[in-house]
């Protein structure tokens, strides 16, 4: 998992990602970018980006240094975005009338993670993605086999559920304060899961997750991050997700190796193999953000919404624990 990276990262971008039309039914009514950089590889990783709540899919990739992470690794990038209501609507109760009036989803732009018609194989959002997903493979003719998906906040939770539901799809995850898969069914119960948390057995996280218990389906590593500081989605979060995703490969009881660096405290699980199948990042003093690193020859992204420089580059980390880049 080495990684070497040529030039600065967060240099401006000459093409901005673009929207993209036609990939099939799209029954979960949401919105596909690309993002393409010059002299991709042949044949070119796909990396898809969820974005959070309150935040767009182009400025998020962008903010959150994905797309500098694109240029450097000559990989494409896929950015679903959700449909929400204009921003002077968001945390103001609106009748669901009035937000399917404006065609959108969800009030705050948030990926409807917890709703079982949008949260299960071949149905609602999560279908859309996997519609998304099998656009770019053919249009840009890309590599299926390093196919990698990372979020942020409501868009990590959702990388929890095309983690869940579609394992064979990806090499590799990565969920950045997030919520673990099927925490929740409704609005109210996603809200107790973000804060204070909900506390189950790693044999209850793994019941949840479709043919985890029967080996029937091939589960691809995971890193998952928080802050230690974050309120909205509390770091018990961070447990539970590591508990899950254990359970689902088998390595629950398994002893993990911690390593320290800054703020940043990482834990590694592998399978007995040797293998890391799990890794979790927790970065002291983050809040409810995804951390970026600004100034100097290695700096990514920019500070914005719910994007905040700590010295630490999350997206070129999540890129070396996929080995995307050399």
């Amino acid at each position: 998992m080495a990684f070497l990276f040529f030039g600065t990262i967060g240099a401006a971008q000459a093409v901005d990602p673009r929207e993209e039309s036609r990939f099939g039914s799209n029954p979960g009514n949401l919105r596909m970018f690309s993002y393409i950089p010059e002299r991709l590889a042949s044949p070119a990783a796909l990396v898809i980006v969820l974005h959070g709540c309150k935040q767009t899919a182009p400025a998020f990739a962008r903010d959150a240094g994905w797309l500098a992470l694109a240029d450097d690794a000559k990989v494409a990038l896929l950015l679903p975005e959700q449909k929400g209501l204009p921003g002077y609507f968001h945390d103001v109760y609106a009748l669901p009338w009035l937000v399917a009036s404006w065609g959108a989803n969800n009030q705050n732009g948030c990926f409807n993670w917890f709703q079982p018609e949008d949260n299960m194989r071949d149905k609602g959002e999560a279908l859309s993605i996997r519609q998304m997903v099998e656009t770019m493979v053919g249009r840009y003719s890309l590599d299926r086999s390093r196919i990698f998906i990372a979020g942020f906040s409501a868009g990590g939770a959702m990388t929890a559920v095309m983690l869940a539901a579609y394992p064979e799809l990806f090499a590799g995850g990565a969920i950045v304060s997030g919520v673990s898969y099927r925490c929740a069914a409704t609005v109210f119960e996603a809200l107790r899961c973000m804060n204070p948390g909900v506390d189950h057995s790693p044999a209850e996280w793994r019941r949840k997750v479709p043919d985890a218990d029967d080996g029937g389906a091939r589960f691809p590593p995971v890193s998952i991050w928080q802050g230690g500081a974050d309120r909205r989605v509390v770091p018990e979060n961070q447990r539970e997700l590591v508990e899950q995703w254990m359970a689902v490969h088998g390595i629950a009881d398994r002893p993990g190796r911690t390593e320290s660096r800054g703020t940043m405290t990482r834990t590694i699980y592998a399978d007995l193999a040797g293998a890391v199948r799990v890794e979790s990042v927790l970065v002291q003093g983050l809040e409810h953000a995804f951390p970026i690193e600004t100034g100097g020859a290695v700096s990514c992204g920019q500070a914005g919404d719910f994007v905040i420089a700590s010295g630490i580059c999350a997206a070129r980390e999540i890129g070396r624990f996929w080995g995307i880049v050399r």
